[in-house]
């Protein structure tokens, strides 16, 4: 087989390698033990998404066929998420580091100041190898996953705090502030960046979402203090989102995740009988506990490693 110097990367052409990068990719998640996921239709429309951009690795001798890709995606003008994957007959040849440098030099020319990579926790060989690039843990992200057959208990709140409904609070101030509070400290969130997340940018979050599955809890005081956003499923198996209990950092030991968590789980079982999945960002590994204890079941854990590039 050719070695990595007669490999070339080169910006992704959709009209010449979208087939090609739908095999490669499901070639990578049956080799990291996962299902092939992604058919043709679905990738037509991610490549279309703003604030993308694509590499991919022809593979030397193999007309039509990739030998990896990259994919970078701008998130704010503090940070992006990259990811590199390489097809199990390539691997060890560079190209990985190939396809770093290019996401690399374009987070740099963007500006961000760091550039992230999220990976299975378990996958000691990609941590190595980020290690190796320069880059560093950052944080962890989780995917519960509760199903129809589970039985959570009702919410057993601490005395002094009540929770209601986005639907009857009704006052954006209180959650954007709110959600900057909750969730400026955990790695992954908007939040990080302070400022990106004003009225104006919460406003347009809220337009995907039911004000009656948003929830705040309030302190004896009337406070805002934690919150949680939720988006019932469509229909059929795709399972209903329970978007990250977030609690103020002076409240985390007051015992609000788990009957935040509930309260909201509850109400998405109100709009349809599909599993509930409980997904969070820079939560450590205790809070995650706390959902386990209730009945979710952890079905992903990814930690995100970053380089700083200024």
């Amino acid at each position: 087989m050719p070695t990595h110097t007669e490999s070339v990367v080169r910006p992704f052409r959709p009209e010449e390698d979208l087939a090609a990068l739908v095999a490669l990719h499901n070639t990578v998640e049956l080799a990291e033990g996962r299902e092939a996921s992604v058919a043709v239709e679905q990738m037509e429309k991610a490549v279309t998404r703003p604030n993308v951009y694509r590499w991919v690795v022809p593979a030397p001798e193999e007309n039509g066929k990739l030998a990896g890709y990259g994919v970078l995606f701008y998130q704010t003008a503090e940070r992006c998420y990259g990811d590199a994957k390489v097809h199990p007959a390539w691997r060890r040849r560079g190209l990985g580091r190939l396809l770093i440098d290019e996401l690399v030099a374009k987070a740099t020319q963007l500006g961000t100041r760091y550039l992230a990579i999220d990976v299975a926790a378990a996958n000691q060989d990609a941590l190595r190898f980020l290690l190796s690039q320069g880059f560093r843990f950052r944080g962890d992200t989780w995917a519960l996953l509760a199903s129809p057959e589970v039985a959570l208990p009702p919410p057993d709140w601490p005395d002094g705090y009540s929770v209601r409904p986005y639907a009857e609070v009704g006052d954006l101030s209180v959650l954007t502030a709110l959600c900057n509070r909750t969730f400026g400290d955990l790695w992954g969130h908007w939040e990080n960046t302070p400022g990106m997340v004003d009225e104006a940018r919460m406003a347009d979050i809220l337009d995907n979402f039911d004000p009656n599955g948003i929830f705040i809890v309030f302190d004896r005081a009337g406070h805002a203090v934690a919150q949680c956003r939720s988006l019932a499923s469509a229909g059929g198996d795709t399972p209903h989102v329970l978007d990250q209990p977030g609690v103020v950092p002076e409240q985390r030991a007051a015992g609000l995740h788990a009957p935040l968590a509930l309260t909201t789980a509850h109400w998405l079982r109100s709009q349809g009988r599909q599993p509930v999945r409980l997904e969070s960002w820079g939560d450590a590994a205790e809070t995650v506990a706390i959902y386990q204890a209730l009945g979710f079941v952890l079905s992903e854990h990814e930690v995100s490693y970053v380089r700083e590039l200024k």
